[in-house]
């Protein structure tokens, strides 16, 4: 049996990934044949690694096999398979979402540097780093290739001396970065340069000392706390949107732990919900509420699809996946809510970072101890806790939302 190519590799794992997300058999032996297309032409053109050359080549081929024609539904469909392809080669599972924004790497244009950025997109995948970690760290080394081709340079050895300091300017420049958020997207950028002997030295021109910024931390205000209520007693939102609106406004939870949950993580007898997180790997044990906890009820007995996923929130069309994105799925929920509510997120925070803010002053001004809010909010240092918490009074007077009488243990 001859070997399997590396692209037959990646078209057999993309596939199967598309099988863990609960595809029908139908769909995913729709996806078979289309694979099977893009191989043979790879096997035509003596191509035996995924590359952009054989991924254009495919596209090129839009025309209608029996009229000739243009067709945009082919198009469409060529356009689909190479999209999931790619989004496994990048992230190791293919992206499902029909929306494909337009990410920093998209604007690598050389062969060499793009095969640069996908090599280190995979070391960090088999690093088994964070997601939003690999995503910091892929975004400001997609910023630095295409820094090297407006310089021309043809490989990443060319760098110089001088070059990563001229960078660092360059990325203050275009607005892609801040001095005072850029930490963490450079211990990407030193990990990327020491993989290549040649320029490991420029990793000392990297800054060491940063800005940090301090600011009045937002809450919502008196008025659209009434807002928010009087949504969230209503019928505007679905089941699981609501629940994930309580879950947020009242605990204080990260985005990407709430998408975690998983049905065996609530303890039905104890009232509790058992959290592993994400982002510090701490065990939070969060109490399960009335308000919160009558409505994920309400949701797993009414409104959940019928699934094999392990998970408590899951898409509302097939197929029925955890809610993915890292946290972007749970931003649109909340931003639903808010445009519902008439809240304008313009000029401000938004998203769960918005509602940790807010469950931390709600917390501090019902006399809840700094050691508590530290533990509902999950941080080790019960110092980092002053960050949520730089309210001035008027703002913090506006809060009127319940929130959680401590963690249970």
């Amino acid at each position: 049996m001859p070997e399997e190519t590396k692209l037959e590799e990646v078209l057999r794992l993309t596939l199967e990934s598309l099988k863990e997300k609960e595809y029908s058999t139908e769909t995913l032996l729709r996806y078979q044949k289309k694979f099977h297309v893009v191989n043979s032409l790879a096997q035509n053109k003596g191509i035996s690694e995924p590359s952009d050359k054989l991924f254009q080549e495919y596209l090129s081929d839009n025309k209608n096999k029996y009229t000739g024609k243009y067709s945009v539904l082919k198009e469409r469909q060529r356009i689909r398979v190479v999209n999931l392809i790619k989004s496994y080669i990048s992230d190791g599972e293919v992206n499902t979402s029909r929306k494909n924004g337009k990410s920093a790497s998209d604007g690598i244009q050389t062969e060499t540097l793009k095969n640069e950025f996908n090599r280190f997109a995979m070391i960090l995948k088999e690093n088994q780093l964070q997601p939003n970690t690999i995503y910091t760290y892929k975004r400001i080394v997609a910023y630095l290739l295409i820094y090297c081709e407006e310089k021309s340079y043809r490989s990443i050895n060319e760098l110089s001396s001088g070059d990563i300091r001229n960078f660092i300017l360059y990325l203050y420049e275009h607005g892609y970065f801040k001095p005072t958020t850029i930490a963490s997207g450079l211990s990407g950028l030193k990990r990327f340069l020491s993989l290549h002997p040649d320029i490991k030295h420029l990793i000392m021109e990297l800054p060491t000392r940063l800005p940090r910024e301090h600011r009045i931390i937002e809450i919502y205000r008196e008025s659209e706390t009434s807002a928010i209520n009087e949504i969230l007693s209503g019928g505007n939102l679905t089941k699981r949107d609501k629940a994930i609106c309580l879950l947020l406004l009242e605990t204080g939870l990260r985005a990407v732990d709430i998408c975690n949950i998983k049905l065996t993580d609530i303890d039905w007898n104890k009232d509790v919900i058992y959290i592993r997180q994400q982002k510090t790997g701490m065990a939070l044990n969060i109490p399960l509420r009335k308000s919160y906890g009558n409505t994920i009820v309400d949701y797993i007995l009414n409104e959940r699809p019928e699934c094999n996923s392990k998970y408590l929130f899951v898409r509302e069309l097939a197929p029925f996946t955890r809610l993915n994105g890292e946290g972007s799925s749970i931003r649109s929920v909340l931003l639903k809510m808010e445009a519902l509510a008439g809240i304008s997120n313009e000029g401000r925070v938004s998203g769960s970072r918005m509602t940790r803010h807010n469950a931390a002053s709600v917390m501090l001004r019902s006399g809840v101890s700094m050691t508590n809010i530290s533990a509902v909010l999950g941080h080790t240092d019960q110092n980092i806790v002053s960050v949520y918490l730089s309210t001035n009074e008027t703002t913090m007077a506006a809060c009127t939302l319940p929130l959680p009488g401590g963690v249970r243990k």
